[in-house]
C-alpha cells in the first residue's frame, strides 16, 4: 500500500467521526492552555519583584503539578471513551481484510494529527490568554500593571513533554486494546459498559 494511504484514511476517519473526536480535541486544547498559563504565571519574572511573589510562585508551581496530573487522568479517561465508541468501526476494518498492523498505522496517524492540532491550538490560546491572566492576577492583588509581552519557553517545554507523553500513552493503550481483542470482540466493544 502507498505510504500516503494511512494518513489520508486517518484524516477521513477524523472527519467522519468529528462528533466523537471534537469533544476530545476541545478537552485536549483546554488542558494544554491551562497548563501553559499556570506554568507561565509560576515562572513570570514580574511576580518575583512583588511582595509575597515568591509564595505565589510556589503556589502556582504546585498548581501546575495538580493541573498536569488532572490532565493526564482526564485525557486518558476521555480517550478510553473515544476508543470504545470506535471499536465497532475498527473491528469492521479488521473483518474486511485490514490487518491489525495496518489498523495500528491508521491509529498512529490519528493520534499524531490529534496531538499536533491540540498542541498548536492549545499553545496559541495559552500564549494569547496568559497575559490576560497575568493582568487579572495583578488587578486582584492590587499591584501596578506592567506592560510588555513574554512567551514562557519553560511553559512550552512543559506542555510538549507532558502532552507528548500523554498522547504516546493513549496510542499505546489503543494499540493494546485493538491487538488483544478478536475482531468479533471489537465489533461488540461499543456495547461493553465502562469499568470503574
Amino acid at each position: 500500500m502507498r505510504k500516503q494511504f494511512y494518513p489520508k484514511l486517518a484524516l477521513n476517519n477524523l472527519r467522519r467521526n468529528a462528533q466523537t473526536y471534537l469533544p476530545y480535541l476541545i478537552t485536549a486544547v483546554a488542558m494544554v492552555m491551562m497548563l501553559y498559563m499556570i506554568v507561565f504565571l509560576a515562572g513570570n519574572t514580574g511576580l518575583a519583584k512583588m511582595p509575597g511573589g515568591d509564595t505565589l510562585r510556589m503556589l502556582l508551581s504546585f498548581g501546575s503539578v495538580v493541573v498536569g496530573c488532572f490532565a493526564v487522568v482526564f485525557l486518558l479517561y476521555t480517550n478510553s471513551f473515544l476508543i470504545k465508541r470506535r471499536k465497532k468501526e475498527l473491528g469492521l476494518l479488521n473483518i474486511l481484510g485490514m490487518e491489525k498492523k495496518h489498523i495500528a498505522q491508521v491509529m498512529f496517524w490519528e493520534t499524531l494529527f490529534t496531538a499536533v492540532m491540540s498542541l498548536i491550538f492549545g499553545l496559541a490560546g495559552g500564549i494569547l490568554f496568559s497575559k490576560l491572566m497575568f493582568l487579572l492576577l495583578l488587578k486582584i492583588m492590587h499591584f501596578p500593571v506592567m506592560m510588555g509581552f513574554e512567551i514562557s519557553v519553560q511553559g512550552i517545554v512543559a506542555v510538549l513533554v507532558l502532552f507528548g507523553a500523554v498522547f504516546f500513552l493513549t496510542f499505546l493503550n489503543n494499540l493494546r486494546q485493538v491487538h488483544t481483542a478478536r475482531p468479533i470482540e471489537l465489533l461488540r466493544g461499543g456495547q461493553v459498559g465502562e469499568r470503574e
